[in-house]
């Protein structure tokens, strides 16, 4: 379990690391700290890594040194939870069973989404569906996709908004077998608008617009000369023919 952290107050990175810590089959907690880490985190039941500057790219430096080292470590399926975010008690079984059950190289969860008080808003069967998008949190890659994880590192850091969406693309386009899991294990606390208007609630202040991410990624994408981003295209998706290239919401 790969969860990057950077300037998450330790009751947020507590109650991550406890929903981690509580599963029904168990498994090791790595903890990233990217350039701010927290001294409480070394006395807790994970491997805690301090790398010793932030790298500013939405935590995919962090993702892909926890990967590549729980790989060679031997572990056998890797999956990732941003601090903010935190499982149910059975994901990781959930996630075995679909597994055992599809042979699949790649299973997705179901999440729900939830305010900042934690509180439930809805079930999210509609964004994160397991076909055209899933988010970090839900993945859980086991070793036959491990030949994708260097790309939370290579990925250009201008993408780091959209990596979830840049990762499954990669996926998809490498043709890998993938499983969902219809029930929510994931719960993701939501910082976006979206979200509140999904539900007809009015958004708190200081929530992001899908432009704070989406379509800065978007913009940034298609001012690059077209050799350029054809080049990308071939390295993130191993495909000439597979289109990486982000669209706005």
């Amino acid at each position: 379990m790969i969860t990057p952290y950077f300037r998450e107050a330790i009751d947020v990175l507590q109650h991550c690391h406890d929903s981690v810590r509580t599963q029904t089959f168990a498994c090791t907690h790595f903890m990233i700290a990217d350039g701010q880490s927290q001294a409480e985190v070394f006395g807790w039941e994970c491997q805690h890594l301090v790398l010793p500057q932030s790298h500013d790219d939405n935590g995919n430096t962090p993702r892909a040194i926890g990967s590549l080292s729980a790989m060679n470590q031997g572990f056998d399926a890797i999956a990732y939870l941003d601090a903010d975010n935190w499982f149910y008690p059975n994901h990781i079984e959930a996630m075995i069973r679909l597994q055992r059950k599809t042979s699949a190289a790649v299973c997705t969860a179901t999440r729900s989404i939830h305010r900042a008080d934690r509180s439930l808003m809805y079930i999210d069967r509609r964004e994160s569906d397991g076909k055209k998008h899933v988010d970090t949190s839900c993945l859980f890659l086991t070793s036959a996709a491990y030949r994708l994880l260097p790309l939370w590192a290579m990925m250009p850091k201008q993408l780091g908004p959209i990596c979830d969406s840049i990762f499954w693309q990669a996926i998809n386009a490498r043709r890998l077998a993938t499983a969902h899991h219809p029930e929510p294990t994931v719960a993701f606390q939501t910082q976006y608008a979206a979200h509140y208007t999904d539900i007809g609630e009015r958004a708190p202040d200081g929530t992001k617009s899908n432009d704070d991410s989406t379509g800065r990624a978007t913009r940034w994408w298609h001012s690059l000369p077209e050799d350029v981003r054809a080049d990308w295209q071939i390295y993130l998706s191993g495909s000439e023919v597979a289109s990486l290239a982000p669209t706005a919401d």
